[in-house]
């Protein structure tokens, strides 16, 4: 519950420090004294977009700080653990404008976004007022309404699963298809690449291993054809070896008979025996062994396929294996495509029949819950001022949805013989007002926001049905705690508490003021919203809180 408002600068309101009790609270004042005020402080410190125009004139800064008991709130709590904000049961949120209209927000001291203060603001306070009345023109509200009333909670949360899978297995049909459709329009080009890539047969690193042997085969020719040459001038009849002997010869005789060449011999014998073993070594060699000519030009026409390869898919080796896997990948799973639509039409109907169990037994929930729920709202709006209204809630069918198989909307005919029609037409706010009174009353114990606030909930209501509406929102005040802008008399006496909001002028400047009311403040309001001065009047008004207590 909200303990306390603290305002500073904002708009009208210099300074204010605004306690708050427990049940129905009245806020009355004259019109434009700035009743709203307060609601449009308690919207910021909920999440809404701050704005320079809120900050008063001549401030720098605006500053809204609100207390709440947060003892009995665990789904509030369960907010701050997640938002590793630290609290224990109290709650303070802080809102500062800057004249530029920028502001920071504030959880138990901790700077927090705007969104993460709007979940906060929507588990503590709801506000109903001339837009949240509209709210009840939309006919979504209707079925989260219903579902509320009905503790459709759990089954929601299946039918959810079911939705979802069903979801999941469409798309996935749809993906499966237009995968068909693709790969069948590709399936000549994908078989073109891949028997052309099979073909080749491809291994990784065959092209270097390719090119070393070439290489390899290259030097080898080179070592044959200069040892060829080599040997045929050392070894063939008349070769340089048979000739170097022959001149061995010649210089031996000539010098047995001319000693004095001995030395020339001597010398040229020296130096002939290492070249002929150099000589003899060389005829000894034979070429290493080496491909033929055929297994070159095998090898080069293998190395131009696989270069012409890389070059057309523009990738290397590797890549072109990885492509004839994935060229393979593709043939074989548009031959399995069938068999895989076959067995996802066969989930999605599994799916689907268990999405129409879902929807029939929220189906069901919702009919029953509806009579009870019309029973329910047509008793207040009686109390309410309106003893003929019939209110009706139509449960129809409609294709499946994210949240079952029926169409829920609310019906309200305020008149005998007019027939129920539907309250986004022919239906006036005053009567609106009652009707969103009357859902609030009927599922006062369901609601688990602590904060209720109506804003003129009685626009346009007078006499009895004032009575009544003030019956109701104290009503509502034992389950939670509720704060009415009300200019009826016969509201604000059935009140609890009651604050009032006045305003004054002080040296050409406007100056809203927010007061807790004692008893006798409360008499004097009554008075004031009566409309008369007497001892009369004030007797009158004496005897509204005495009847009320």
């Amino acid at each position: 519950m909200l303990k306390q408002l603290s305002i500073d600068s904002f708009t009208l309101i210099s300074k204010a420090e605004v306690p708050f009790r427990n049940g129905f609270t009245a806020i009355t004042g004259e019109t434009g004294a700035g009743k709203s005020v307060l609601l449009k402080a308690l919207r910021l410190v909920c999440g809404d977009k701050a704005q320079a125009s809120l900050v008063r004139s001549g401030e720098t800064k605006a500053v809204v700080e609100a207390l709440f008991d947060i003892s009995n709130e665990p789904q509030v709590k369960k907010i701050l653990d997640e938002l590793e904000i630290d609290s224990d049961d109290e709650l303070i949120i802080r809102r500062e404008i800057l004249e530029n209209g920028k502001g920071r927000a504030r959880v138990n001291g901790n700077i927090v976004s705007q969104s993460d203060l709007q979940r906060l603001g929507e588990e503590l306070v709801q506000m109903h007022g001339q837009s949240e009345q509209l709210l009840l023109r939309d006919i979504r509200t209707h079925a989260q309404m219903l579902d509320d009333y009905a503790g459709n909670g759990d089954l929601l949360k299946d039918y959810s699963v079911h939705w979802d899978e069903w979801n999941r297995i469409q798309s996935k049909i749809e993906e499966t298809e237009k995968r068909a459709k693709d790969l069948a329009a590709q399936k000549d080009f994908l078989k073109f690449q891949f028997d052309e890539l099979q073909k080749a047969a491809l291994k990784d690193g065959e092209e270097e291993e390719l090119e070393e042997r070439v290489g390899a085969a290259s030097k080898s020719e080179i070592e044959r054809r200069y040892l060829n040459e080599i040997q045929a001038m050392l070894g063939n009849e008349k070769g340089v070896l048979d000739q170097v002997r022959v001149l061995q010869s010649k210089i031996r005789t000539l010098a047995s008979k001319l000693p004095q060449y001995e030395p020339q011999l001597q010398s040229f014998e020296e130096s002939f025996d290492p070249f002929e073993c150099c000589c003899k070594e060389l005829l000894r060699l034979s070429p290493s062994r080496t491909m033929s000519e055929a297994d070159i030009d095998k090898a080069n026409a293998r190395i131009a396929l696989i270069q012409k390869l890389k070059r057309k898919y523009r990738t290397d080796v590797p890549g072109l294996i990885a492509l004839t896997e994935q060229r393979r990948n593709e043939l074989e799973c548009l031959e399995n495509l069938d068999a895989d639509l076959d067995e996802l039409a066969k989930q999605a109907e599994s799916a689907h029949a268990a999405l129409e169990r879902g929807a029939a037994r929220l189906s069901e929930s919702r009919a029953e819950a509806a009579r009870r729920f019309d029973t329910a709202v047509e008793g207040f709006l009686r109390e309410l001022g309106m003893p003929k209204a019939s209110f009706k809630t139509s449960v129809t069918a409609q294709p499946l949805g994210a949240t079952g198989a029926d169409r829920i909307e609310f019906l309200l005919a305020p008149n005998p013989g007019e027939g129920e029609k539907s309250l986004q037409k022919a239906v006036s706010g005053g009567e609106l007002s009652r009707v969103l009174l009357a859902i609030k009353s009927v599922m006062a114990e369901l609601d688990r926001v602590p904060l209720l606030i109506f804003d003129e909930v009685d626009s346009g209501i007078s006499g009895e049905v004032g009575n009544k509406i003030g019956e109701a929102l104290r009503n509502l005040g034992r389950h939670h705690q509720v704060l009415t802008i009300t200019h009826l008399h016969q509201v604000a006496s059935r009140a609890q508490n009651q604050l009032a909001v006045s305003k004054k002028e002080e040296d050409g400047r406007t100056f809203t003021s927010v007061k807790e009311l004692d008893y006798e403040g409360r008499v004097q309001e009554l008075v004031r919203m009566l409309g008369g001065e007497s001892e009369t009047v004030r007797e009158h008004a004496r005897q509204l809180l005495e009847a009320n207590k």
